[in-house]
């Protein structure tokens, strides 16, 4: 049995570049994306109980992230739009869209298209921390900060259409 480990090139991810919610405009985050690091950060919380010596620990939640460093290359529109935001210093609903991370080596079975995949929603704030110069090149780096849960669900990558799988609370 050959044990093979997973190639960071087989997740891709999208971002909303200002669509609307029924219609959302997602483009690939992929040339010029040099880190695309999640975080989960389980928050946990511990109990002891008089009867034990030890303490009970669980996960109470999730404080998830995702911290980007770009090449600034503004023809990609998903670095575009995260340049706009830093650049123009948005704030709130103005700096919020949507994330998409596609397991591009979990193609959903039984869909007659070949370009139907698992993927993740995740409703973000994009924190612009830096622009960068790498010896003359400008570069821009900062996170992606959850709101709320995810939403589990497919990605066709010839249509850029997100399908929900899961009930949205």
């Amino acid at each position: 049995m050959s044990e093979v480990i997973r190639q960071r090139r087989m997740q891709a991810n999208y971002l909303d570049c200002g669509g609307t919610n029924k219609s959302p405009n997602f483009s690939l985050l992929g040339v010029g994306a040099k880190t695309l690091d999640e975080s989960p950060a389980a928050q946990t919380k511990s109990r002891k109980y008089v009867c034990d010596k030890s303490a009970t620990k669980s996960i109470s939640g999730y404080d998830w992230t995702t911290a980007f460093e770009v090449d600034q290359i503004r023809e990609q529109d998903a670095i575009n739009y995260i340049i706009n935001i830093g650049e123009k210093q948005l704030v709130g609903a103005d700096a919020e869209t949507d994330y998409v991370i596609v397991d591009l080596d979990q193609p959903v079975s039984g869909e007659s298209s070949k370009t139907t995949y698992h993927a993740r929603k995740i409703r973000v704030a994009v924190e612009v921390a830096s622009f960068t110069n790498d010896d003359g090149e400008m570069g821009c780096s900062g996170n992606f900060l959850a709101k709320g849960d995810p939403v589990e669900g497919t990605f066709d990558t010839a249509t850029k259409t997100f399908t929900a799988t899961t009930e949205v609370a």
